[in-house]
């Protein structure tokens, strides 16, 4: 469910990201992974990450949580645990 995942809820888990495309206020919208965001932040080789990822993109529309993919092994699919982790880690 989009939007339950707050902004400083994740910097205090992995941190500022490697890179962070876009903006809160980016007029901009674009599609990536089959996500509708104007930012996206990249963290390369996230520590402690929970899906034990090489690299993490999680996607924000404004405030709102769009989504996150993660690459292991060279490919890229859709991380559907982030939540439950980020609860667990409260």
């Amino acid at each position: 469910m989009p939007g339950t995942i707050q902004r400083n809820v994740v910097v205090k888990y992995f941190g500022t990201p490697d890179v962070a495309e876009g903006s809160v206020n980016e007029p901009r919208e674009r599609e990536e992974h089959g996500f509708h965001f104007n930012e996206r932040w990249v963290y390369r080789h996230p520590l402690g990450d929970p899906a034990d990822a090489a690299e993490r993109i999680i996607y924000w529309h404004r405030y709102d949580y769009m989504g996150s993919m993660v690459r292991k092994n060279g490919a890229w699919q859709r991380d559907d645990g982030l939540r439950q982790a980020l609860s667990r880690a409260a």
